[in-house]
């Protein structure tokens, strides 16, 4: 399993975690000042990002696979409503539904446990399959 994650260490409130269904869709639960909401995203386009555009946000994200820490980046936005331009991909939001107060509480614990010990996840390893098993859960409900 790929699974994204925007770093956001203690004390954060939000999240935005990200679960790959193949290399074209993804499963988003987006807690964020943009919106709460589960989303599925569809890459639509890819395409170098404008050096002068006025970018909406900034951050780095954390990637894992198969329960290993793969790589930390930097990611520049741009907010194109039901579409979003990260990096070079041009992701749209194909559908979306309210994220429950029980996603938001879990995933919110599960987020902040893993950006503060990303170089650590070996440690976490139990944490980790709560956290995938949890997610499996979550998507299979709405696939």
């Amino acid at each position: 399993m790929e699974i994204e994650i925007d770093y956001n260490p203690t004390p954060s409130k939000t999240f935005f975690i990200s679960v790959s269904l193949n290399n074209k869709e993804a499963i988003s639960f987006d807690y964020t000042t943009k919106a709460q909401r589960v989303i599925k995203q569809v890459l639509v386009d890819r395409k170098r990002f404008p050096n002068h555009a006025q970018i909406d946000g900034e951050w780095d994200a954390l990637i894992f696979k198969d329960r290993k820490f793969i790589k930390k980046y930097h990611v520049r936005w741009i907010d194109l409503g039901k579409k979003d331009w990260c990096n070079e991909e041009i992701w749209e939001v194909v559908w979306a539904k309210p994220i429950s107060d029980y996603q938001k509480r879990k995933l919110l614990s599960y987020s902040k446990l893993f950006s503060d010990n990303y170089k650590n996840i070996k440690e976490f390893s139990k944490e980790f399959k709560k956290f995938e098993d949890l997610l499996k859960k979550e998507i299979s409900k709405i696939k």
